[in-house]
């Protein structure tokens, strides 16, 4: 595993396997209302004025820095003064039973306290396999969760689990996950929805598309 500590904006995906399915597709009736956020278009999974992500040989970003775009940091984003906020880059290993070809965690934190928002990246095989790891992540956060609304975010699919500690909005879109987890605290209640819909959005784009080189084919045997 490799750590490196950078110092503005990323996202992660602490990906957890196991528990039912059940309680996360649970009936509408015991859903509370959608919680509404600006969107991003479908075509390109970008918030209006977002550059595309620039071609690289990885799925995900390799450093926190190149995770978020746009020019807001973290410190703004949570309100607090420029620069009181810094970032650790946990870069994570593939997982192939489900279908986990890479991840990253980026823990943000002021001074030496522990992380206030933490953002984990997944990349998947396909669409599919990222959905059904999502589902299953939610589920496993069964047991904390007081509340679960769904984020209407664009074409991802995305819930926000409020729990006594902190509040994490869990993404799935095209072949990747996101997880950004936020603590109690750090902004007003009614504003933990907005900012971490924010800041997903600023990942998207990141993310996809992504140009991977074809592999160059074998020469003749000779």
């Amino acid at each position: 595993m490799v750590v490196r500590v950078g110092a503005l904006v990323a996202l992660g995906v602490m990906v957890v396997v196991g528990f039912a399915l059940g309680w996360a597709s649970s009936p509408a009736s015991r859903v509370p209302p959608t919680l509404q956020v600006p969107s991003f278009t479908a075509q390109s999974g970008q918030s209006p004025g977002a550059p595309a992500a620039a071609p690289r040989a990885t799925l995900l970003p390799a450093d926190c820095a190149d995770v978020v775009t746009g020019t807001v940091d973290a410190a703004a984003l949570l309100g607090q003064p420029t620069g009181s906020v810094g970032v650790r880059t946990v870069l994570g290993v593939p997982s192939p039973s489900v279908g986990l070809v890479e991840r990253m965690s980026c823990g943000y934190q002021r001074g030496q306290g522990a992380p206030v928002l933490q953002l984990g990246l997944a990349a998947f095989s396909d669409a599919p396999t990222a959905e059904k790891q999502r589902v299953r992540n939610v589920a496993a956060e069964r047991g904390d969760t007081r509340a679960a609304t769904p984020v209407s975010l664009g074409d991802a699919r995305a819930v926000l689990l409020t729990q006594p500690s902190r509040s994490l909005l869990m993404v799935a879109y095209d072949r990747y996950t996101v997880t950004a987890s936020l603590a109690h605290g750090v902004v007003p209640d009614v504003q933990v929805g907005p900012v971490l819909a924010d800041l997903v959005r600023r990942v998207l784009p990141t993310l996809a598309p992504t140009a991977v080189p074809a592999p160059v084919p074998a020469g003749p045997a000779h």
